[in-house]
């Protein structure tokens, strides 16, 4: 099993194995983020997407999930996530 130094939680992790079909950024995510923060991130990318009534077929929403993502993997710039935050449920 390959590990790889996990960007998100900090800790040494199961490397993603899978195809993520995101193009230029699937190098950079599987070089930096374990495959359990990616886990983590799918089922926030679903309450990024209702929360903030993401069109997907539009540019500026396949953006605007990207932004998120990066944020939340700690790939990039921090955004602001208080809507989701106020909302959040963990999972039971």
């Amino acid at each position: 099993m390959a590990q790889v130094q996990c960007v998100k939680c900090g800790k040494a992790g199961e490397a993603i194995t899978d195809t993520l079909f995101l193009g230029r950024m699937e190098g950079e995510i599987k070089a930096n983020v374990c495959k359990s923060c990616w886990r983590e991130w799918e089922g926030m990318r679903v309450m990024v997407i209702n929360e903030y009534q993401v069109n997907l077929g539009e540019e500026s929403g396949r953006e605007l999930v990207k932004k998120q993502m990066r944020a939340f993997l700690k790939l990039g710039e921090a955004v602001d996530t208080a809507k989701l935050q106020q909302n959040y449920r963990p999972p039971q």
